[in-house]
């Protein structure tokens, strides 16, 4: 028992060798350490069917969703028998003590809760500089309303003014008013920007291209806890992490 817990360590330190030391919500630049590191596309099997999607378990303090409901980064569809929170599942706004973009493990007490999907939702970045494409400074947001501009409880994916990753937006919250770029996703694009919508079960879909994926940091051909995760904001794709890539996840 003791070899075999010894082998276990082991194999997690070496899947943990290679993760993302930067936090949930930051932009990559040319300079970080996983700059150029190695995607992957999200594909089943082995990993639930089909793809990743965005979820929120539906806490109960308010019918429907609020700003008390956690969101999820959900593997597979958000909705049915399979609609629950999953191991490895990233939060993408807080749950107590738990950050956002920490991973679900078993232990946890949200582990298991059902998933509401969120769909028709899009994500989308506000031009905040005028410049000619998505970069550094641009905030991104889970646009869970109609129009194009933030609503309240929209999902910040990045700093904004002070506001924190995974904090939602408030009534009086000072980005309330800010308008999206057009086309939703980030990209760099001029003609037309593509936009990144979650269809039946909140699956996350683009045009033909995944705009969500992870860097296999333990090297075993599947999503897992060791592995970081990317909003792909730039085409043509790459096979690597390029600058103004968003991370989803926080280091493990």
């Amino acid at each position: 028992m003791k070899i075999l817990a010894m082998v276990i360590c082991i194999i997690m330190m070496v899947g943990l060798a290679g993760a993302s030391q930067y936090l949930f919500g930051t932009k990559v630049t040319s300079l970080d350490s996983d700059f150029g590191a190695p995607l992957r596309g999200y594909a089943a099997p082995p990993n639930p069917v089909p793809s990743f999607s965005l979820g929120y378990w539906e806490t109960g303090v308010v019918n429907g969703y609020d700003d008390t409901d956690v969101v999820y980064l959900h593997q597979g569809i958000a909705a049915g028998p399979f609609g629950i929170v999953r191991a490895n599942d990233v939060r993408l706004t807080p749950f107590g003590y738990l950050a956002a973009g920490s991973k679900v493990t078993p232990p946890d007490n949200d582990i298991g809760m059902r998933l509401t999907p969120l769909q028709d939702i899009t994500i989308v970045w506000v031009n905040s500089h005028g410049g000619p494409g998505h970069d550094l400074d641009d905030p991104v947001y889970i646009h869970v309303g109609i129009g194009p501009d933030t609503v309240t409880n929209d999902v910040r994916l990045s700093d904004v003014a002070g506001k924190t990753p995974g904090s939602k937006v408030g009534n009086l919250d000072p980005d309330l008013p800010n308008a999206f770029a057009p086309g939703g996703a980030p990209t760099p694009w001029t003609t037309p920007d593509p936009i990144t919508r979650t269809a039946f079960g909140g699956v996350i879909t683009i045009p033909t291209l995944p705009s969500v994926m992870y860097v296999d940091n333990n090297g075993n051909g599947q999503y897992d806890y060791p592995d970081d995760v990317y909003l792909i904001t730039g085409l043509p794709t790459s096979p690597v992490v390029r600058a103004n890539d968003l991370r989803l996840s926080a280091p493990v």
